[in-house]
């Protein structure tokens, strides 16, 4: 199956598309698509003269894995208004950050609906020719949809992140996450948070019942796990849970003792400079 089957199935025409896929230079797409919308949708208004060209419709997607896309949704094309810098005030205070020139369209968009159920399940191949972010052409390869209340297939132990949001979905959805709770329950590991927001990081260890899984679900539950910093962090600013990353530092071998776990612990305290820099107390 193409993208342009799925543009068909749901009764628009393809040639009135364009195809987006994001880059991660000036913001991060799929969290900021996630937690910050108004920005995401600020962002991709803002476009060089005729950047969409005659297009009715975009159809954005962030970077997944290698050449591959994750299709975010379709936004219809209302209207262009040139230069940009007629804009809504509102709409530009959010992209000032990015001191872009004056010149060039805003375009005034409109999510649709009928493709909200595909938001971050859908995956294409983009293709080699990733640096060309906007295209014309739909019948590209769809890779992959995956269930309702997934978050895609576990990849390896050293391609994990995970934001708090996923550890949610997998705790109250674990059939359709199964492949991640096998994963992740099979083994006892060294890992790091990290706040996106501020590069701060807090290492910890896994190495009790359910494995890495059994130490994870209780982010997933509080945020917190109860780390005193990352509880202090919660209670002052809620939304702070929202930025934390998860990744897998180290997988221990199945024969180590928890003292093993710890040694290798207070390590990678050391080597990312967690306790000095970080949300570890100890």
């Amino acid at each position: 199956m193409n993208f342009d089957h799925i543009i068909q199935m749901h009764g628009f025409n393809p040639a009135d598309f364009r195809l987006v896929r994001h880059g991660p230079v000036e913001i991060d797409p799929l969290d900021t698509f996630r937690h910050d919308r108004a920005l995401f949708e600020a962002y991709q208004a803002f476009q060089i003269e005729g950047r969409f060209k005659n297009a009715k419709y975009i159809a954005c997607f962030a970077p997944h894995h290698g050449t591959q896309a994750l299709f975010l949704g379709v936004w219809r094309i209302d209207g262009e208004v040139r230069p940009h810098s007629r804009a809504p005030e509102s709409q530009l205070a959010l992209v000032e950050r990015f001191n872009w020139p004056p010149e060039g369209s805003y375009y005034t968009l409109t999510e649709l609906e009928a493709f909200k159920e595909l938001s971050t399940r859908l995956v294409i191949d983009w293709g080699k020719a990733a640096v060309s972010w906007v295209q014309k052409n739909t019948s590209k390869s769809v890779v992959a949809i995956f269930p309702p209340h997934s978050i895609a297939e576990f990849e390896s132990y050293a391609a994990t992140l995970l934001m708090r949001e996923d550890l949610v979905e997998m705790s109250r959805n674990p059939t359709n996450n199964h492949t991640w709770h096998r994963a992740l329950r099979s083994v006892n590991g060294i890992y790091c948070i990290t706040d996106m927001r501020n590069g701060r990081n807090y290492v910890g260890s896994a190495y009790g019942k359910d494995g890495i899984w059994g130490r994870w679900s209780d982010y997933a539950e509080n945020g917190h796990g109860g780390n005193k910093l990352l509880l202090e962090l919660i209670e002052k600013k809620p939304d702070a849970v929202d930025h934390l990353q998860f990744s897998i530092l180290e997988i221990l071998p199945a024969n180590s003792t928890a003292d093993d776990a710890v040694a290798k612990e207070n390590l990678w305290k050391q080597k990312l400079g967690s306790r000095i820099g970080g949300y570890n107390d100890n």
